[in-house]
């Protein structure tokens, strides 16, 4: 079955964030590539991509004495899931060949940045929050998560992954994690 040239787009969008999440070693549950068009569904049904979330954040109030160690890690986490967030619309950017600046992103902007406010709000509930590092809240700071994450997605090797997912996307309209693992293998992945 031909899908719309809006079904082409959301795929690249969606294809965005699981490469992306994959990059930075996160585990992708499934992708979801909604067929129906908007009038005939409900919000719930929307397209979307699930990926394991922000880790190290639960046991930071719980090893307090380890807060040194812990917030970096904190901090760079929190900043791979607001880039995987902001991934699907810089990818459907890509795919539309239009500046990133100009996508209406919609609920993974919102997603970003509640991201960052959660970590905002972690950091004042800790002892001495002026002690921390702060630099997520530079003021370009998704301009320059952007920047990186084009830099990435446009070079060849990681345009062939998200062709590769986004075609599959279009194929079957659902992916789960044993379909989308095979689909990345060999893609280069982020090193720490």
């Amino acid at each position: 079955m031909r899908k719309t040239l809006d079904q082409d787009v959301i795929a690249a969008h969606e294809a965005g964030h699981v490469v992306l999440a994959h990059y930075f070693g996160r585990e992708v549950y499934g992708a979801y590539l909604q067929a129906q068009p908007a009038a005939h569904r409900g919000r719930s049904e929307r397209s979307h991509v699930r990926f394991a979330l922000t880790p190290h954040i639960e046991g930071v109030h719980l090893d307090l004495a380890r807060l040194d160690e812990r917030w970096p890690l904190v901090v760079r986490e929190t900043l791979v899931t607001t880039r995987i967030r902001l991934a699907g619309p810089l990818a459907q950017s890509i795919y539309q060949q239009q500046c990133y600046r100009d996508i209406a992103g919609g609920q993974d902007y919102s997603d970003a940045i509640a991201e960052l406010l959660r970590l905002e709000r972690l950091r004042l509930s800790l002892p001495e929050p002026k002690a921390l590092d702060t630099s997520y809240k530079a003021d370009d700071i998704l301009d320059q998560l952007g920047d990186g994450i084009m830099r990435l997605l446009t070079t060849p090797v990681y345009g062939l992954y998200l062709q590769r997912i986004a075609r599959s996307l279009l194929d079957k309209e659902e992916l789960c994690g044993l379909e989308i693992t095979p689909l990345l293998e060999g893609m280069p992945r982020h090193q720490w």
